[in-house]
């Protein structure tokens, strides 16, 4: 058995057989009620224990349901975090992905939609930032309640920043005002997140999981297609698809919700 692994179920006083999270993870695995990660690599070391810390901080004030632990061996980190029932936004939506979706589907988006938003404003008032919106990061748990999990780029101004300046999360979920700083600062520039630009990524992260299309652009990183040019993609919209050309059905009130927030 790996020996982070064995030290954390020592740790946590775990008696269950460990098994991997998923049939792709080699260092992550679900064991009691909790999900523990390990690793040697200092890079990975850094993020998992910058989550760890975020959870811990979370959690008493209740802006998070799960709580974490973490600990080292040597030069090794391992981490666990409450494991939460659920399934990710884009899984859920999954069913909703065509012209005719379950009768039920879209009052019940609308309602994740405003809990989501919600929450987003608890945690902007208590001074934090999740810093990666996208829909595998956005769970949806027993009775439709949205839960913001994966916290490696978490801010708070009591928290400690991760071993790098914050450059942003998953390509496509970057929004237009976080791609110009991005691409008008060099790497070493920490941006900073405003509530917009939060509310704009949970947007484009409903509308990305309900319309199963990127919100922002249509291309991706390739041979062809720069970094940079996705990011420019982005900052000036020059290659977004309208709401309306890439829903699968109308829904008012969830596009006024989007449109608010992308606006």
């Amino acid at each position: 058995m790996d020996p982070l692994l064995a030290a954390a179920l020592r740790a946590l006083d775990i008696t269950d057989e460990p098994r991997p999270l998923t049939t792709h993870h080699t260092d992550a695995w679900r064991a009691g009620r909790w999900k523990i990660k390990t690793t040697t690599d200092p890079k990975a070391a850094a993020l998992l224990l910058h989550e760890a810390r975020a959870v811990r901080l979370l959690h008493p004030r209740g802006l998070h349901p799960a709580d974490a632990e973490h600990g080292r061996v040597g030069e090794g980190v391992w981490t666990a975090v409450e494991f939460l029932p659920g399934v990710d936004l884009w899984q859920w939506c999954a069913p909703g992905r065509v012209p005719d979706p379950p009768p039920d589907f879209a009052p019940r988006l609308t309602t994740i939609a405003h809990r989501a938003f919600g929450g987003l404003d608890d945690l902007h008032a208590a001074g934090w930032r999740h810093g990666d919106l996208q829909p595998w990061n956005i769970l949806i748990g027993p009775g439709d309640q949205p839960v913001f999990v994966d916290h490696e780029y978490t801010h708070h101004p009591t928290l400690l920043p991760p071993a790098g300046p914050y450059r942003g999360g998953m390509d496509h979920a970057t929004t237009p005002g976080v791609a110009r700083r991005l691409l008008q600062t060099p790497p070493e520039v920490h941006i900073r997140l405003t509530p917009a630009d939060e509310r704009h990524a949970l947007a484009a992260a409903l509308r990305w999981a309900w319309t199963g299309t990127t919100p922002e652009t249509t291309r991706d990183v390739g041979p062809d297609v720069t970094l940079d040019d996705l990011l420019e993609d982005i900052a000036t919209g020059r290659h977004r698809v309208p709401l309306a050309d890439a829903r699968p059905w109308p829904a008012p009130e969830l596009e006024a919700l989007i449109a608010h927030a992308t606006t």
